[in-house]
């Protein structure tokens, strides 16, 4: 109800942002209908501004959880880099995914998964596999080979992630840099 009175808002007094946008279109095939206007805003809103709040908070937390990185951090600003990469790995802001349907049958470790059914990833665990990466419980922003799951893969890797690791980046480098002295009150 919120963005169906928001986007009415934007259609009498649109503005310069995307959902003014959106609610204004004139597109040959039509514009978006009401339902498909929301659903899109709010696959927008959780895509691209939940994920990357938890990516930042998420590594903000790990931070404080080891200071030594967060003064190495303060001091080189490229870090930022590799560190987002490990934080995507060792605490990434989407846990599972839910709602995936196997398209063939798939034996997994001997168990068939058939075609049809429910499947959940979880890729969190995956991200913490001891036979895809060494040492998986230990946060280690100078891990080579980080190919993690923080974004998805395949058809349905996020098309935000380029921004949301700039986002992080640079976020976690000026907190590092303007916060003196952060700590854990309680953990």
């Amino acid at each position: 109800r919120y963005l169906a009175g928001l986007a009415e808002e934007h259609r009498r007094t649109p503005g310069d942002d995307l959902l003014s946008a959106m609610v204004t279109a004139q597109d040959p095939q039509g514009r978006l209908t009401p339902v498909e206007m929301i659903t899109t805003a709010v696959l927008l809103f959780i895509a691209g501004h939940e994920t990357t709040v938890n990516l930042i908070t998420n590594g903000m937390l790990t931070l404080l959880r080891h200071p030594e990185v967060l003064a190495r951090l303060r001091k080189e600003p490229e870090l930022a880099v590799p560190l987002v990469e490990e934080l995507l790995r060792f605490e990434p802001p989407v846990q599972f995914l839910p709602q995936r349907t196997a398209l063939a049958d798939i034996d997994v470790a001997g168990t068939v998964i058939p075609k049809g059914a429910p499947v959940w990833l979880v890729l969190a665990s995956g991200n913490r596999d001891p036979r895809r990466f060494d040492d998986p419980d230990r946060f280690d922003p100078e891990r080579v080979d980080n190919q993690h799951f923080g974004f998805g893969s395949g058809i349905h890797y996020c098309f935000g992630a380029p921004l949301a690791r700039l986002e992080a980046q640079i976020a976690l480098s000026r907190l590092a840099r303007g916060l003196s002295d952060p700590g854990l009150v309680d953990d």
